[in-house]
C-alpha cells in the first residue's frame, strides 16, 4: 500500500475497526482518518455506501483523496477551488466528493439526506447533533478545503426548527486557514444568536483582531428557508471586505481589514453548538455554493 491511496475497501475497514474498539491503525492509514478516530467521529463515506439516508447514489467518478505519509496538512491542500461551485444534495454527499472535500460528524451527531425540508430540489442534507454532557455529539458538518478565491461569495441555505434556544456558540459557518509554516486557525464565524425567545440573530465574528459584527435588528426565521452569504475579500494586510448577507440582502459589511492570512483554507457548513436547550438539534442545509458575484435578493 506504500505511496497509495485508500480503497474504498480499506476505508470500511477503518471504520469497522474503530466501531469494534481498534485504535491501532495499519501504518499507511491516512492521517486525517486516525485523527478522526481519535476524536470519536465518524468517517466519510467517501462514496463507499452509497445508503445515504434516502435513496442512493453511486460517486464512482469521484476521487479518493491521497495524502503523503504523515502529512500535517489537509489532502486538499494544493487544490485552487474555483469560484463557481454549488451542490444541493440532490445526488447525496457526491458534490462535496467529487471536489475533494468530506463531511463528518462526532460520535452522538450525524448527517443524512432527507426529502423534506428542502429549499430547492428534491434533497436536502440534516445535520443532528447534541449538547448532552453525557455525549459526544457537538458537531456534524461537511468541509470544502483547497486554495480560496482571492474575492468570492459563500451561501447556504438553512432551515432551523422552532424550540431551541442557545445558551452558548450555535455555529452554521466556520472558515480557518493555514500554510506550510502554521498550522490551521480560525479566520471567520458565522453563528447563531438566541434570545430567550429563541429569536434568532446572525452575526459574523473574526478571529484576526477579534472582529464581532452585529446586525442589530435582523431577525432570521424559525421554520422556514433562509439563505446566509458570507463575501470575503482576501487579504493579509488590512485591505481586505468582509460581509454578511439575509436572504441576499447585505446586512454587515467591513471593509479596510485583514480578512485572511493564510495560503490554503478550509470552509465548514453544518451545525456545531456547545450548549443548547434542549440539547437534541437538527439542522437542515440546502443550496450550498461558492459564487463570483453576490446573490439575488428574495
Amino acid at each position: 500500500m506504500a505511496g497509495t491511496s485508500m480503497t474504498c475497501l480499506e476505508l470500511r475497514l477503518l471504520a469497522c475497526a474503530r466501531l469494534h474498539g481498534v485504535v491501532r491503525a495499519p501504518d499507511r492509514m491516512y492521517r486525517r482518518a486516525a485523527v478522526l478516530s481519535v476524536l470519536g467521529m465518524t468517517l466519510p463515506s467517501w462514496g463507499c455506501e452509497a445508503r445515504l439516508g434516502v435513496g442512493a447514489w453511486n460517486c464512482d467518478d469521484a476521487p479518493l483523496v491521497s495524502v503523503p505519509d504523515g502529512g500535517l496538512l489537509a489532502p486538499a491542500k494544493d487544490l485552487s477551488i474555483t469560484s463557481e461551485w454549488t451542490t444541493g444534495f440532490d445526488d447525496g454527499f457526491c458534490g462535496y466528493q467529487r471536489a475533494r472535500g468530506y463531511c463528518y460528524s462526532a460520535q452522538d451527531a450525524s448527517f443524512s439526506v432527507v426529502e423534506s425540508p428542502t429549499n430547492t430540489g428534491r434533497f436536502a442534507a440534516a445535520f443532528s447533533i447534541t449538547t448532552d454532557p453525557e455525549k459526544k455529539g457537538l458537531q456534524a458538518r461537511c468541509v470544502r478545503e483547497g486554495q480560496f478565491p482571492n474575492d468570492a461569495y459563500y451561501s447556504a441555505a438553512f432551515y432551523v426548527p422552532s424550540g431551541t434556544i442557545s445558551n452558548g456558540n450555535w455555529n452554521l459557518m466556520h472558515f480557518q486557514g493555514g500554510s506550510e509554516s502554521q498550522d490551521l486557525h480560525g479566520l471567520w464565524d458565522v453563528s447563531l444568536r438566541t434570545d430567550k425567545t429563541g429569536t434568532l440573530t446572525p452575526e459574523l465574528i473574526g478571529y484576526l483582531g477579534d472582529l464581532l459584527v452585529l446586525a442589530p435588528g435582523v431577525e432570521a426565521p424559525r421554520d422556514a428557508w433562509f439563505s446566509l452569504t458570507v463575501h470575503i475579500q482576501r487579504d493579509a494586510q488590512e485591505q481586505g471586505v468582509v460581509g454578511l448577507y439575509l436572504d441576499g440582502t447585505k446586512i454587515v459589511e467591513r471593509t479596510g481589514i485583514t480578512t485572511d492570512d493564510s495560503t490554503w483554507g478550509q470552509w465548514y457548513v453544518g451545525n456545531l453548538a456547545t450548549d443548547l436547550d434542549p440539547a437534541e438539534s437538527t439542522v437542515y442545509v440546502d443550496d450550498v455554493s461558492i459564487l463570483q458575484s453576490p446573490p439575488s435578493s428574495n
